[in-house]
């Protein structure tokens, strides 16, 4: 889950340098504001999983899995607009 969104966050990154992305607010237009959101997301949706594979809940993976699909999306969505 954090290397899909690390791998988001730099072709998010080269993407918007490159000036062919738009999908993204402008306060995300940074890395640090990328990374400063990111992070704190994932940790805790891994506090999330963390509790409910505690509390035996079989879909414990769930959450982690959506968030690093969605990642992956968006990194693959940004890296076919790289030139």
């Amino acid at each position: 889950m954090f290397g899909a969104s690390v791998l988001n966050a730099e072709l998010t990154e080269r993407c918007i340098t490159q000036k062919t992305c738009s999908f993204l607010p402008s306060f995300l237009s940074s890395r640090t504001a990328m990374y400063g959101i990111g992070i704190p997301a994932d940790l805790a949706v891994g506090y999330l999983s963390y509790r409910m594979k505690r509390n035996h809940n079989r879909l414990w993976i769930l959450p982690e899995a959506l968030v690093t699909g969605a990642n992956l999306y968006v990194a693959a969505h940004s890296w076919r607009r790289i030139k």
